[in-house]
């Protein structure tokens, strides 16, 4: 799914997002990158039409009404909704949701499962540790298989095994599924370890947009070029 994004403006008692033009290539993996209170979350949450913008235009493979694409799009949010059912029963709740069949519903966790160590499954989700959560909650939005996967830090409370595999499970299925994904992270090597465009935000607006390697190597904004320095330094 391609989104195409003009004139969008979002205020609270202050402007914090405020994107002229932006086009979300289809089937790529893009990493949203900026500092805290850059916009980054509110970006995805205007896309998902959690948040409402109060001007500009989304547009969804051309089309505008988001009700004709929401079944479209799914989304992890930084903290995701847990409901007090087993893990497993999470995970497949928008599957049940959909109409899918047990067996199909089973092939599909099937399909996931590989990915983690997954032996809290019949536990109470509410009684899950930070990465359990985390999992759950991206398991949550995978098995869905959409053509939009909008995610927000969602390694932010994994191990480093963990976020390893999550990795691995975010590009398959980008490939698999040719799944556009856009993911915002605050960790420049996980944006170059998994993103084939990258978007910086700084203060509302899109400073820098390009492909990874010329993001990483030839930046154009002066203070990508500052903090992709400093990070520099500290490896």
């Amino acid at each position: 799914m391609n989104i195409y994004i003009e004139g969008l403006l979002k205020r609270y008692e202050k402007t914090v997002l405020n994107i002229e033009k932006l086009n979300i290539e289809s089937g790529k993996v893009t990493a949203i990158l900026g500092l805290n209170g850059s916009g980054k979350t509110t970006l995805l949450e205007c896309i998902a039409n959690i948040k409402n913008k109060d001007e500009g235009k989304i547009y969804y493979d051309g089309i505008e009404d988001f009700e004709r694409v929401k079944n479209k799009i799914a989304i992890m949010q930084q903290r995701p909704y847990i409901f007090n059912m087993s893990a497993l029963d999470n995970i497949v709740l928008g599957l049940k949701y959909e109409g899918l069949d047990e067996k199909s519903i089973n092939k599909r966790i099937e399909k996931y499962k590989e990915y983690y160590n997954l032996d809290f499954l019949h536990k109470n989700a509410k009684k899950l540790s930070g990465g359990e959560t985390a999992k759950v909650a991206l398991l949550r939005v995978a098995v869905l298989e959409r053509p939009l996967l909008l995610l927000d830090e969602p390694t932010a409370n994994m191990d480093i095994e963990s976020t390893l595999m999550t990795e691995k499970l975010i590009k398959d299925i980008n490939k698999k599924n040719k799944t556009t994904i856009v993911i915002v992270t605050h960790d420049l090597f996980q944006a170059q370890r998994l993103a084939d465009l990258v978007i910086f935000m700084d203060k509302g607006k899109v400073i820098e947009y390009s492909l990874k390697d010329e993001f990483f190597s030839n930046p154009k904004n002066d203070l990508v070029k500052k903090i992709l320095r400093r990070s520099d330094k500290n490896d």
